[in-house]
């Protein structure tokens, strides 16, 4: 495959961005893939790079007023978008990978429709990174209008869009990004796992990484703080790696610290060094896409402590409540460092959950997930999964009102349906999975009734939406095609897993089809406890089982009567993905076993 990367910004490590570029770039052509980078440079240098085969295609810096003041403070710059190089750059390509949305960019998407080929973008730059940096953090709402004005001007011609996190595809679908979005990690190199962990040196000396562009969202300066409230403050010596405008502001914070800072810039292989000697990481960023920086310290052995903003994707790595601190507050970051202090068998054990947890994020697997995302924008199709918000008002109205009350009184009284357990449910404020037995043709509408006046998302097979009837009512309340083929199975489960971090309820019926009034639990597919299992969200199992009909119902019913249980929310129990979908598919299997007897 001949694949085309636009990046403004190419071989420099100054921000995630760019590094995660020029490791997918470094990764495809390993996977035999013809790679060419259209960036900026010196258009006379174009060519086969040497030193990794990689086809370049320079173009020279474009300067716009104000916006590239603000951008070189931060070591970023534009391309000019000059329309021979663009074109001679995808012309023949098979896809083309579009990391940003500058002129360079929209220039490229431009030209690589005019010639028919695919292009799939990537959201890599948070608008809160722009309002943060320009001052206006505090105006909330210019961050809602950068991300409506990106849509509007760039992302609205996509059909696939490459999101690092689900975090960040989640605010896209809030803000009514309509293409189809694929939660693939920028991955971590393989160098950081690999390397053997040397021992600690016992010098009395307690080490703490930072690394990141030394810039106001980061938040350095409330690690230093939290260092001068700390109990150890005389034994701790942080490091920052980066570079960035606040560096001398933060050097002459840091100054007034037993042990001032130690501020570099580090290779790869000395920072996997400086990871190896320190004793703690620390994120206190307000605002991050994914957290690359962090995930390579967690790969390579070192606990994080984990800023708990809203607006960072990283807190979902925290494994534990140690982990995290309350944003911007040093006083709650000194008492998780104090924490990690005192207990070093804990720190050590946590180490190696972490690097257990992190093997799912590597670069190789990363990479293997967008070539999928690149086969499927060449085949083409539309996102059947979004939904507007006038789609999702006549849902709700539909359901709530209407379908649900309307359905409760026909199967609670006509039907002689009884719901136990909901207390299970009370205590459930976010996200989960729910999964029963299918015994009967409204058995979905029973687990609606259990939860109302929550709605319920649940997967259908295609012909039940593809029907214009009952298909536009099984649509409205919440029914959502299962994969129509083995190829969208990634994104299918990308959505769900979207749902149920906007909160959602999804539900599945885990024996795979109807076994109508067969009560028998028999043996789960893997499926929705995997899904459970990378949103780390509870899963609540349920049972229908029958009863013979009672008292009036002896005189008009011939079928049996429905219960169903709500049984105990089963919560992760283990960083490993595969792992904890294993033992909660065990542990639910168990418990519906238990409620039908």
């Amino acid at each position: 495959m001949v694949i085309t990367l636009v990046i403004d910004m190419f071989n420099v490590t100054n921000n995630g961005t760019t590094v995660s570029a020029i490791r997918f770039a470094k990764e495809l052509t390993k996977r035999g893939h013809t790679v060419r980078v259209l960036t900026t440079g010196d258009p006379s240098e174009s060519g086969i790079d040497p030193a990794n085969g990689l086809h370049m295609y320079y173009v020279p810096e474009l300067y716009i007023p104000v916006a590239t003041y603000f951008a070189a403070k931060q070591g970023t710059f534009f391309g000019k978008p000059v329309k021979t190089i663009v074109t001679s750059a995808i012309e023949g390509a098979d896809i083309v990978h579009i990391y940003q949305s500058w002129p360079l960019d929209g220039m490229a998407r431009k030209i690589a429709k005019k010639l028919g080929v695919p292009a799939v973008a990537a959201f890599h730059m948070q608008p809160e990174n722009i309002t943060y940096n320009i001052g206006l953090s505090w105006f909330k709402p210019l961050a809602h209008l950068i991300y409506y004005i990106l849509y509007i001007g760039f992302y609205r011609h996509f059909e696939h869009i490459h999101c690092p996190s689900a975090f960040i595809a989640t605010e896209l679908r809030k803000h009514g990004y309509k293409a189809k979005l694929h939660i693939i990690s920028n991955g971590v190199h393989h160098d950081f796992f690999d390397t053997l962990i040397p021992p600690k040196t016992d010098d009395g000396i307690f080490r703490i990484l930072m690394v990141g562009r030394l810039s106001k969202e980061k938040r350095q300066d409330v690690l230093i703080k939290a260092v001068q409230k700390s109990k150890y403050k005389d034994k701790i010596q942080l490091y920052f790696a980066g570079t960035g405008p606040k560096e001398k502001v933060y050097r002459k914070m840091g100054a007034t610290l037993p042990k001032p800072p130690i501020f570099g810039y580090y290779s790869k292989q000395e920072l996997i060094s400086l990871i190896h000697s320190c004793d703690l990481y620390v994120h206190p960023s307000d605002i991050e896409i994914e957290g690359i920086s962090c995930m390579e310290a967690f790969c390579a052995g070192l606990i994080p402590i984990i800023s708990d903003s809203k607006l960072s994707a990283t807190k979902q790595f925290a494994l534990c409540k140690e982990s995290l601190f309350r944003h911007g507050n040093p006083a709650s970051l000194a008492e998780r460092i104090d924490y990690w202090v005192e207990n070093p068998e804990r720190r050590e054990y946590m180490s190696k959950s972490y690097i257990n947890y992190g093997k799912s994020l590597s670069l190789e697997e990363s990479v293997k997930k967008m070539e999928r995302v690149y086969n499927a924008a060449i085949e083409g199709g539309k996102n059947e999964y979004y939904h507007g918000r006038i789609f999702r008002f006549f849902s709700r109205l539909l359901y709530t009102i209407i379908a649900v009350p309307v359905l409760y009184v026909w199967l609670k009284f006509v039907n002689g349906v009884r719901i136990s357990g909901t207390k299970n449910l009370k205590s459930l404020k976010g996200g989960y999975l729910t999964v029963c037995n299918h015994v009967h043709r409204l058995d979905c509408v029973m687990v609606s009734m259990a939860i109302y006046p929550r709605k319920l998302i649940f997967p259908t097979i295609p012909e039940n939406i593809d029907r214009w009837f009952p298909g536009i009512f099984v649509h409205l309340l919440g029914g959502e095609p299962v994969p129509r083929s083995l190829k969208d199975t990634g994104l299918f489960f990308d959505e769900m897993e979207l749902y149920l971090l906007k909160g959602r309820v999804v539900h599945f019926f885990p024996e795979g089809e109807l076994k109508p009034y067969d009560t028998n639990i028999y043996e789960f597919k893997k499926g929705a406890f995997h899904l459970a299992a990378r949103a780390r969200v509870p899963v609540v199992p349920m049972t229908i089982f029958f009863r013979k009909p009672n008292g009036l119902y002896k005189l008009f019913k011939r079928k049996p009567l429905m219960t169903l249980t709500v049984g105990e929310a089963i919560y992760p129990v283990s960083t490993d993905i595969k792992e904890d979908g294993r033992i909660r598919m065990e542990k639910t299997h168990e418990q519906m076993v238990e409620l039908q007897a």
